[in-house]
């Protein structure tokens, strides 16, 4: 596996992309490499062989929803050799009692969760057919049977009274769509896991995100745009129990979107790490979020590492991620070495974890998702310090596909 980490010891040395293209040349190669605050360059998999495009390729779609006691998801994958529709549940309020109480955890277990998935083979057939862009007007994807259905569609719609007040390059030159709104309407029935939902998630793009473009190897590349505390509401409702707590625009509303868009040829064994976080600073009205990764590709020119403050991008540097890989229920270390951390690092501490393993011989997944709270302090671009404690997770994946 390649992985080449950020060395550089000035943050603002990393190349942020601040005009459109194109993302992959004719032969299918990254032509440039960065991050982005929007998704500028255009996804473009044309240029890839039919091998590499059919077997090679992987897409997915993913949205989430975490609150101050549950974390809902929600993906559309395509594999190229395999596409699967997967949601999942979890409840961990009183875990949280548990850790504020100073009372023991206990150990996780499969029934602490719940989850469905759809999985079907696609060998030379159109697969998903996802979007080349992540807020492209129309439907993205749609499953429908008895027992499970599922359906994303992105919605534009012009805007008569934008309130955006961010002036900056990447704000002004986003493909022309600050004068709309774009949200995202995911739809979905599980008998199996007794699970449904009509949500909207607002990824209007006056809201920043962080998009990489990124080398993996010589000739692979992930193109990813990872955007968090988005505002959502509509309804979640878990065995008939509704789960939303407020509409979009509440300020009771405890729960944030996450949406994990990505597009790539990876590595046939590959890892990562992935970790976000969602709440409000402590006076409990700004809305905070973290967003850190690691493990795979040449990352020598930028980082996917951020805080975000309510909806603007907090750019970060390399960060050490230190956990024990046979205790992953240990408390983490997130060191900054820009010294973003304060002088202390960020402590992750787990309090419930999601565990599966697939092994379809062609395709093994083993797939951590720990959920914990992170707490610490954060320094800002302008200097100010803000106290965090927040809910979020740490993901640990290993792939051979």
């Amino acid at each position: 596996m390649s992985h080449i980490q950020y060395t550089d010891d000035d943050i603002n040395n990393q190349i942020e992309i601040k005009e459109h293209g194109e993302l992959l040349d004719e032969n299918g190669l990254l032509k440039r490499k960065g991050w982005s605050r929007q998704p500028y360059l255009k996804y473009n998999p044309e240029q890839l062989s039919k091998f590499r495009k059919s077997f090679r390729l992987k897409e997915w779609n993913y949205y989430s929803i975490g609150s101050n006691s549950f974390y809902f998801a929600i993906v559309a994958i395509d594999l190229g050799y395999a596409c699967i529709y997967q949601c999942f549940f979890i409840d961990f309020e009183k875990d949280i009692q548990n850790l504020n109480q100073n009372q023991p955890l206990q150990p996780s277990q499969p029934t602490d969760y719940i989850m469905d998935e759809i999985r079907f083979a696609t060998p030379f057939s159109k697969g998903l057919c996802l979007p080349s862009d992540s807020c492209e007007h129309g439907c993205h994807t749609k499953y429908d049977s008895k027992n499970f259905s599922i359906e994303f569609n992105s919605i534009c719609s012009e805007d008569h009274n934008d309130n955006n007040n961010n002036k900056d390059e990447s704000s002004s030159n986003n493909n022309n769509q600050n004068k709309n709104k774009i949200k995202h309407h995911i739809k979905f029935f599980s008998k199996k896991s007794q699970l449904e939902g009509d949500m909207v998630f607002d990824l209007s793009p006056n809201r920043e995100s962080v998009v990489l473009m990124t080398p993996i190897g010589k000739e692979n590349f992930y193109y990813n745009r990872k955007t968090n505390l988005i505002p959502v509401g509509g309804s979640l409702k878990v065995k008939g129990v509704e789960q939303l707590n407020g509409d979009i625009n509440s300020v009771a509303n405890d729960c944030f979107g996450i949406m994990d868009w990505g597009r790539g040829i990876w590595e046939y064994n590959s890892f990562w790490l992935w970790s976000s976080a969602w709440g409000k600073d402590s006076n409990g009205e700004t809305p905070i979020g973290l967003n850190f990764g690691s493990g795979f590709g040449d990352l020598s020119t930028h980082t996917e590492n951020a805080v975000n403050v309510n909806g603007v991008i907090h750019k970060l540097g390399h960060i050490d991620i230190e956990y024990n890989d046979s205790n992953l229920m240990e408390p983490w270390k997130f060191i900054c070495k820009h010294g973003r951390f304060g002088e202390q690092p960020l402590i992750f501490t787990p309090f419930k974890k999601k565990y599966d393993n697939n092994d379809y011989t062609v395709f093994i997944s083993s797939f951590h998702q720990i959920l914990g709270t992170f707490t610490g302090e954060v320094i800002l671009d302008d200097g100010s310090r803000l106290k965090i404690n927040l809910i979020g997770f740490s993901e640990v994946h290993k792939a051979r596909w």
